[in-house]
């Protein structure tokens, strides 16, 4: 039975059913109850919310009629993902609708409490109010957490329910390290890692040397071999001299004071090197203009939308308990989107 399991929840888009209600499968689709699903998560929750909210003026973002159509195509990606690999196919119901609105308003009504409007970036300035506010909420999290796996271990997919909410919370950890990556590059190579101007001096380079090899060699003698350097004409000041004359002006008088410093002639190779290093610097980005490149410093900012979606991945269980904490967490990533919107976890900062 434990080998059937452990098949199912690899190859759970094929099986329809299992002896855990879904629970041990990993992907299910069930078309009705994803369009209420949908429906529920990108139209009817933040309608419902923005119209409680501007009744009773909470806090919240302006928005434009273009950020609320940004919020349904967003949200119809997560509620597609958290849907077919959180088991809402079997689990959404009455109990989860429910909870779902306690949720959303509940978590509403907490955060207008003058000492919990606080952010998590700004955890060293939390009042001793927010901190007991905030520990009993990880506390509660933590026993709900408890429950589910020991349910997982019940229904014998512990091996993979663990494993699998370390790799969900990888995009936290993550973000540290992009984070500080970025920056390094912001303040020290401004250009990025050079993968992209390495590929394209690799093109220059070669479309170079294949030019300069399919070129006659009209300048090389024919007894030696050896290439004739010809005579250049350039400005000094006001008058025309040759290269020639020159040198030899300088061998005559090395010490006169008003000698001409002697210019370095540069190899044919440091010349087509030098034109590929000038091409380097203007590179086709749309989004450059005038050279000024648009990098920037980032910092981390954890939405509290973002921790409640990814824990509402781990209540697939078909119980009344795991039922309610779906629709408590759902609700609460409801109110953070309708609120302020599917905000980035790395903010940008203006250098």
């Amino acid at each position: 039975m434990a080998d059937t399991i452990d098949v199912g929840f690899l190859d759970g888009c094929f099986l329809h059913t299992d002896t855990d209600h879904g629970a041990s499968t990993l992907v299910s689709f069930h078309f009705v109850r994803f369009i209420l699903f949908s429906l529920l998560l990108t139209v009817v929750g933040p309608f419902v919310y923005r119209l409680t909210a501007a009744f009773f003026d909470l806090e919240r973002d302006f928005k434009t009629v273009a950020d609320h159509f940004d919020d349904i195509t967003s949200g119809l990606i997560y509620s597609y993902i958290v849907f077919t690999l959180g088991n809402y196919a079997h689990t959404f119901g009455w109990t989860t609708l429910l909870f779902y609105f306690i949720g959303l308003f509940a978590y509403s009504a907490l955060v207008e409490v003058p000492f919990l409007r606080v952010s998590i970036p700004g955890w060293r300035s939390w009042s001793v109010g927010a901190w007991t506010v905030n520990l009993i909420g990880v506390a509660l999290v933590l026993v709900a957490a408890g429950f589910h796996i020991r349910w997982a271990w019940l229904a014998g997919f512990l091996q993979w329910y663990l494993p699998l909410f370390v790799l969900a919370t990888s995009s936290l950890w993550l973000a540290v390290c992009v984070q500080r990556l970025n920056n390094y590059c912001t303040d020290n190579r401004p250009h990025g890692l050079g993968i992209e101007r390495s590929m394209r001096k690799m093109a220059l380079v070669a479309w170079s040397w294949r030019k300069q090899s399919s070129k006659p060699r009209d300048n090389a003698s024919p007894n030696t071999g050896r290439p004739q350097y010809t005579e250049s004409v350039y400005e000094i000041g006001s008058l025309g001299l040759s290269q020639s004359s020159l040198h030899m002006d300088q061998a005559q008088s090395p010490d006169s004071p008003n000698q001409p410093l002697r210019e370095h002639t540069r190899t044919p190779r440091e010349e087509r090197m030098a034109a590929i290093d000038e091409q380097l610097v203007n590179l086709h980005y749309l989004n450059v203009r005038r050279g000024q490149l648009p990098v920037c410093r980032c910092q981390l900012h954890l939405h509290h939308w973002q921790i409640f979606y990814i824990l509402a991945f781990f209540t697939r269980f078909d119980r009344f308990a795991s039922a309610a904490c779906a629709g408590l967490v759902l609700g609460i990533v409801t109110q953070g989107s309708a609120a302020y919107g599917y905000d980035a976890m790395l903010e940008r900062k203006n250098i």
